[in-house]
């Protein structure tokens, strides 16, 4: 007593000597009198904003720590007062350096020495779409924006040795930041708190599975940070042995698939895994390279289509040189174009398998089934969790017009599961969501629930199960479910109407874990009690390694299935016990194993009303008796003095915490023996095996049941596709003998045609005896209209034919059901036509019975052996006969070749209408797609311009020879021949001659019409040759083709001016960008 009273007496005698030393007064007038001293002016006082930024040092002072290899660190001292203490902040502290080019996506490097570090302000976040006009901003000002992996610690004042959570922001791994813990609701208790920034999407996760792009980058970010961490809490009051991983919906992925990896044993010890797993199907991209092509088609860089010489080096140097802005543009684009064709379609932000870096060589799912990476966890999800999925598809499920139930689980499951999982998912939900009516009368409003609960299981809820699977019989499991609807929504795009009742969204927990977002801090006196509960368990299990201490209230969990802790809406009775996570619903695994949850039967079943804001649900759910269900009438308990600077106080707590551990072994013997004793008798060891056992086979029996089912099933389709692949063959085969026998019927039809022809031919030439000169009309001659009018006969059949025959080709082109009916109704006009009489060509004009044939008149006149006339008539019909089937044969010929032409054009356009369509976007730039189009039209050019001049020699010829034939064909010119009543009068032979000049002239004009459109040819020719791109429909086979090449021309043309509009508005858009961006830098100069 005597030494503090000394110092009592020391500290008053101090004081009492500054109170009465002389001070100088500077307010005091200048008298003017000579007082010897020379003048000296007054002292300058300080200025106001210093004097009051002295006072406010002195009020809230820095907090220094010097950290051994990094430097001495300033933070905010008293950042916060939170239960009567001053609480430190160190924002912003630098763990590891990123890169530039592209190392943005690759491991970063530790941050090293950095002398006095001001740790006064958070760091941006790092690089997101949301903040994409402040990157470009950044950018514009030369800042580096990629280097953002910094972290944020909050610690009471004098900490010393406090349990520490580490909080890992998440959402969907595309946005965030570390800015979302803050301090006030969790350090109310005796702990650290630690926020991390992380590369998020694609700087996080883009991967072409090698060194230059490995993906899974975020883990090695939040490795690092840990690393960081573990050898530097000490210096800031924290505990690196007790260090606990809380990640929210993306971060506790990110923290699961950290632990499950193996690289970060020992970095942390426990798990809070809040509506996020490492086995989430949304976050796994099976397709990363195909993510990669995308991604660099939208940044316009070369594709991800790896060759063995060059490899992705060009796509590597593209992405190494656009700026981090861009890149996170393409990003955006990529997540806005392809999120409506489902989860497969989506990348750019999700973990990947087989990483370079190691972190996840296998899947999740199997390294979850490693039962040694399991660390103590709590493990849940909040009810409605995948709202922020359906709620964003629902416009694809509002307008399916079904019926079907099935058609709208398929839209569901294109968004959340994997293909391989599709058919077990929709049998699950058949069987255990949906009435069976609703595969009749299904629609969006009455399935809407349905939809979401599947949802809700496939995202969340049989991830957490299979997650402890393996792992709750060894390592300490305590499952959640947040059902609790408070004033605030973490997302606030549900508020939007929707056709289902959402309780407890996505993150909503978390708005009870921290003050985030602002419009979210400010809780009623309900959820700000639930708050304080929520905090407490999160606490307790950082601190103890179990979150309640009270028997009851939050048992670990026994199966993969449960107990699981449920805060619920009831004000009564807001935290119950659920002894089935899953709803009293098994799940289907997709692993294929089969495991029946043991569920505790000692909780009683009441029926608790469930009500939401759009609709109420009353369920029947297997819930406890409560001891804790007024936990927030309670009075707060008086928690002792903090004084970490007491030795004392020191060991009493770590007795007190040694005592407490052994008085909870103690407890969880005492209930494990008093389980025992209230174990009925029966239940021996034998009879769990047997009924394990019956269970068991019930469900094998089951499956077997439902395996052959799907097998008659399939059996069936597989019998009705047989008959149907029969049916159409057969089909084909009659269609075939019918082809076959009228192609037959034809050429006999023609042979028979050509048969009558000869045998003509032959009975018109040969002489019959009873003809004689004498009898003939024309003194035993055949008149020139007699030989003309069978060759005028024929030549008009051969083009009937050929008109016909073109027809028929023209209409099997078109269809071939046409062309067969076509063919018969032909055949039937031809059976019904009559048949020309054989002696057509020698009916006399003067209704006298005619010769039979030259034969007969040669007979009778062989007593005039000197008229030649007959046998040179006979040879001159016998060389314009051969002359004629050599035309027809040449003909005939052209035919085929033009027929082969036109088969390979189509051919041609057939293959290049099949080509892919190229666009901008699948070349490096806008002037290589303008040169590969150019080139294409002149190639196309070419082919139509050889095309034509092709048909146009072809035309030419068939021109020339047409022309030539009449004059080859001409008969020999003969004397006319006297008419039968000649002798009698010339008015006969008059009549005669003027028919023969009529004749002469018809043909001289045909010749001269012909010589007249060679002309013409000519002239358009030269014409043709002088503009190169017009088009003569002589140049064309037929109209169509005209038409068509005309058609075509028009379209290049019109593709020509689209591309040159392009082109220039490229150049403006440029010149505007050039423009803007020079305007920016003036401004900036300007400021």
């Amino acid at each position: 007593m005597q030494p503090l009273l000394l110092v009592l007496a020391l500290c008053v005698a101090q004081i009492c000597a500054l109170s009465l030393r002389p001070r100088p007064n500077f307010s005091d007038d200048f008298d003017g009198e000579d007082t010897g001293l020379p003048w000296q002016p007054e002292p300058l006082k300080p200025a106001p904003w210093q004097a009051e930024r002295q006072v406010q040092d002195t009020q809230a002072p820095r907090a220094e720590v010097q950290v051994p290899g990094i430097g001495q660190v300033v933070g905010i001292g008293g950042y916060r007062t939170i239960a009567n203490r001053p609480i430190n902040a160190f924002l912003g502290l630098r763990y590891g350096q990123v890169g530039g080019g592209l190392a943005r996506f690759q491991a970063a490097r530790p941050a090293g020495f950095q002398g006095r570090i001001t740790a006064t302000a958070q760091s941006p976040n790092c690089a997101q779409f949301p903040e994409l006009d402040r990157l470009r901003s950044a950018e514009s000002r030369g800042e580096n924006v990629d280097d953002c992996l910094t972290l944020d610690i909050y610690a009471p004042e004098g900490a010393n040795q406090l349990p520490v959570l580490v909080f890992v922001h998440g959402e969907m791994l595309f946005d965030g930041g570390s800015e979302e813990a803050q301090p006030e609701y969790i350090l109310e208790r005796d702990v650290l708190l630690v926020s991390i920034n992380y590369r998020l999407a694609p700087f996080g996760f883009l991967s072409a599975l090698s060194d230059e792009l490995p993906g899974n980058v975020a883990l090695s970010d939040l490795h690092l940070a840990l690393e960081w961490l573990q050898k530097n809490l000490v210096y800031f009051g924290g505990n690196p042995a007790q260090v606990t991983l809380v990640g929210q919906a993306g971060g506790a992925t990110l923290a699961h698939a950290l632990s499950l990896s193996g690289r970060a044993k020992g970095l942390f010890q426990q798990l809070i895994l809040q509506s996020g797993t490492a086995l989430n199907p949304y976050l796994i991209d099976e397709q990363p390279l195909a993510t990669l092509d995308t991604f660099a088609r939208l940044a316009r860089c070369p594709p991800a289509t790896p060759s063995p010489r060059l490899r992705l080096q060009p796509l590597y140097d593209c992405l190494a040189r656009l700026p981090t802005s861009q890149l996170v543009a393409a990003f955006e684009q990529l997540l806005l174009q392809n999120e409506q064709f489902g989860l497969t379609h989506l990348g750019g932000f999700k973990l990947v398998v087989g990483d370079p870096l190691g972190y996840l060589p296998r899947p999740p799912a199997q390294l979850a089934a490693n039962a040694s990476n399991a660390l103590p966890m709590i493990i849940g999800a909040t009810k409605d969790a995948s709202a922020f999925i359906v709620s964003r598809t629902y416009d694809q499920i509002a307008h399916l017009q079904s019926q079907n139930v099935s058609d709208y689980i398929d839209v569901v499951l294109r968004h959340t599961a994997p293909p391989s999982e599709h058919k077990m998912w929709r049998q699950f939900a058949l069987r255990e969501l949906f009435k069976p009516d609703h595969e009749r009368t299904a629609s969006p409003e009455s399935v809407a629930q349905g939809l979401l609960e599947l949802s809700n299981y496939i995202l969340y809820r049989a991830p957490v199960i299979n997650t402890i699977r393996q792992s709750y019989r060894s390592t300490p499991a305590y499952l959640y479910l947040f059902d609790y609807r408070g004033e605030h929504h973490r997302f606030f795009h549900l508020s939007n109407p929707l056709p289902f009742g959402v309780d407890a969204s996505l993150s909503d927990d978390s708005v009870y874990l921290f003050p985030y977002p602002p419009e979210s801090s400010s809780l009623n006196p309900l959820d700000r009690s639930l708050s304080r509960a929520l905090v407490t368990m999160w606490v307790d299990f950082a601190v103890t390694g179990v979150p309640n201490h009270n028997s009851g209230v939050w048992p670990r969990a026994t199966s993969e299935y449960g107990p699981s802790l449920r805060f619920t809406k009831s004000r009564e009775n807001p935290l119950e016990v659920d002894p089935h996570f899953g709803e009293g619903i098994n799940l289907p695994n997709p692993s294929g194993q089969s495991f029946k949850p043991t569920i505790n039967n000692a909780y009683p079943n009441p029926t608790t009303t469930t009500t939401t804001t759009t609709t109420t649900t009353t369920t029947s759910r297997p819930y406890a008796y409560n001891p804790y269900a007024n936990w927030q009438n309670r009075p707060s308990q008086q928690q002792p003095s903090w004084n970490p600077a007491d030795p004392e106080y020191v060991r009493a707590q770590e007795a007190k915490q040694q005592q407490f551990i052994r008085d909870r072994e103690q407890r969880w013997r005492e209930q494990q023996q008093r389980n025992n004793r209230r174990r009925p008798q029966h239940e021996t060891r034998e009879d769990l095996g047997r009924d394990y056992e019956q269970r068991v086979q019930q469900q094998m029996e089951q499956e077997e049941r439902l395996r052959q089912h799907e097998e008659r099933v399939r059996q069936q389709r597989e019998q009705e596709e047989r008959l149907r692949q029969q049916q159409e063959r057969e089909q084909q085969e009659r269609e075939q003998q019918e082809r076959e026998q009228q192609e037959r019927e034809q050429q006999e039809r023609e042979q028979r045609e050509r048969e009558q022809q000869e045998r003509h031919l032959q009975e018109r030439y040969e002489p019959h005896p009873e003809d004689s000169p004498e009898n003939h009309p024309w003194g035993g001659y055949p008149s020139y209209e007699e030989e003309e009018q069978p060759r005028e006969q024929e030549r008009d059949q051969q083009e009937r034919d050929q008109q016909e025959r073109e027809q028929q080709e023209r209409e099997q082109q078109e269809r071939e059901q046409q062309e067969r009916e076509q063919q018969e109704r032909e055949q039937q006009e031809r059976d019904q036509e009559p048949q020309e009489p054989e002696e057509s060509d020698n009916v006399p004009t003067d209704n006298r019975a005619p010769y039979h044939s030259y034969d007969e008149y040669s007979q009778e006149n062989h007593e005039n052996p000197s008229e030649p006339e007959p046998d040179r008539n006979y040879n001159e019909e016998q060389e314009r006969e051969e002359q004629q089937r050599e035309q027809l044969r040449r003909e005939q010929q052209e035919r085929e070749e033009q027929q082969r032409e036109q088969l390979r054009r189509e051919q041609q356009e057939r293959d290049y209408q099949s080509q892919p369509s190229d666009r901008p976007e699948d070349y490096p730039s806008y002037e290589d797609y303008l040169k590969a189009h150019q080139a294409r039209n002149s190639e196309r050019d070419r082919y139509y311009a050889e095309e034509q001049e092709r048909e146009r020699q072809r035309q030419e010829q068939l021109h020339q020879e047409r022309h030539q034939q009449p004059e080859e064909n001409l008969p020999d010119e003969r004397q006319p021949y006297p008419s039968y009543e000649s002798n009698d009068s010339d008015r006969n032979y008059a009549e005669e001659q003027d028919r023969e000049q009529q004749r002469t002239d018809q043909v001289d004009e045909e010749q001269q019409v012909g010589e007249d459109q060679g002309d013409n040819r000519t002239d358009e020719e030269n014409e043709g040759a002088a503009d190169p791109g017009a088009l003569n429909v002589e140049d064309f086979p037929s109209y169509e083709a005209y038409l068509e090449a005309a058609m075509k021309q028009q379209q290049d043309r019109e593709e020509q001016e689209r591309l040159e509009e392009d082109r220039a508005r490229a150049q403006e858009e440029e010149e505007d960008r050039v423009r803007a961006q020079q305007e920016e830098e003036e401004r900036h100069r300007a400021q």
